[in-house]
């Protein structure tokens, strides 16, 4: 039995959907009634439960042998490490995390720290693990620039002119489908990419020739990124760990793509040229 965690997001509700096509035996853990909802009327076996109380995570590990673990929260590496050990009190075999590219414990940036000792702690921890490092989602143009692109108004970055090799959640779920599903997969950590590295200016250029009207990238002050970020709410941890995450895009961090994706699903992944045509809707 598989218990995933953040089954909401943008990656979640890839794997399970990915984990009810292939016919895993799984369940999904749900923090808030919406979700819970959401998911039951999927008809997806769902636990309440939330990664930082530490009863219902024993319940919800209950008949648990292998844990997808995601957390979004501010400060989300105690809750995965607090996750982490509720799992080995559980009996749990085999936690597969979401982590992210450039993950480690000397960056400058708290998300990358942060996802850099929640790893340190799952290897530590005796269970069998497999850590998942994607770079950029292709979604996040959806989330995040959709409606201003519907509005005619620009894409603001504080990326420069920095290049991401952007990937497709539906990818990075086939790849925690892998590890959660077939044997083998065990103390190996995946970087994850799609097939090409574009700029935001780039993919802004290729979305306008698919709607036929301009669609402007602006590169912005990291200051101005900050505040705008704060100003939406974003707590300052989290703004922070944003702006700095495309300082290292600025830096080329984001650049380099890997096989990998093909190498453990042995499909190619998608192209953000096929992204864009088949989210077109969401930006007209």
């Amino acid at each position: 039995m598989i218990l995933v965690t953040g089954s909401t997001g943008k990656v979640g509700q890839q794997l399970v959907a990915a984990l009810k096509t292939k016919g895993a035996a799984f369940k999904a853990l749900a923090r808030s009634e919406a979700s819970f909802k959401a998911l039951t009327a999927l008809g997806v076996e769902t636990v309440k439960g939330d990664l930082g109380d530490p009863a219902s995570m024993k319940a919800a590990l209950q008949g648990v042998d292998k844990l997808f673990l995601l957390s979004s929260a501010s400060h989300f590496d105690r809750l995965e490490i607090g996750a982490i050990d509720a799992a080995r009190a559980a009996g749990v075999k085999h936690v597969v995390k979401l982590s992210t590219g450039g993950a480690g414990g000397d960056s400058p940036n708290p998300l990358l720290r942060a996802h850099a000792r929640a790893e340190r702690a799952l290897e530590d921890s005796g269970l069998a693990f497999t850590i998942l490092r994607p770079t950029f989602f292709m979604q996040n143009w959806v989330a995040f620039f959709s409606q201003g692109i519907k509005a005619g108004q620009p894409v603001y970055v504080n990326a420069g002119e920095g290049r991401l090799a952007w990937i497709d959640t539906r990818d990075v779920a086939g790849v925690a489908t892998a590890a959660l599903t077939e044997p083998g997969h065990e103390g190996f950590v995946y970087d994850l990419t799609g097939p090409e590295a574009l700029s935001y200016g780039e993919v802004a250029a290729r979305l306008g020739k698919l709607l036929g009207r301009d669609v402007a990238y602006v590169p912005v002050p990291d200051s101005a990124a900050f505040q705008a970020m704060k100003g939406m709410g974003m707590d300052s941890w989290y703004a922070y760990g944003m702006v700095t995450l495309h300082q290292g895009v600025r830096r080329g961090m984001a650049e380099p793509t890997t096989g990998t994706v093909e190498l453990v699903t042995s499909g190619a992944p998608r192209s953000i040229d096929a992204f864009l045509k088949e989210s077109l809707g969401a930006f007209m």
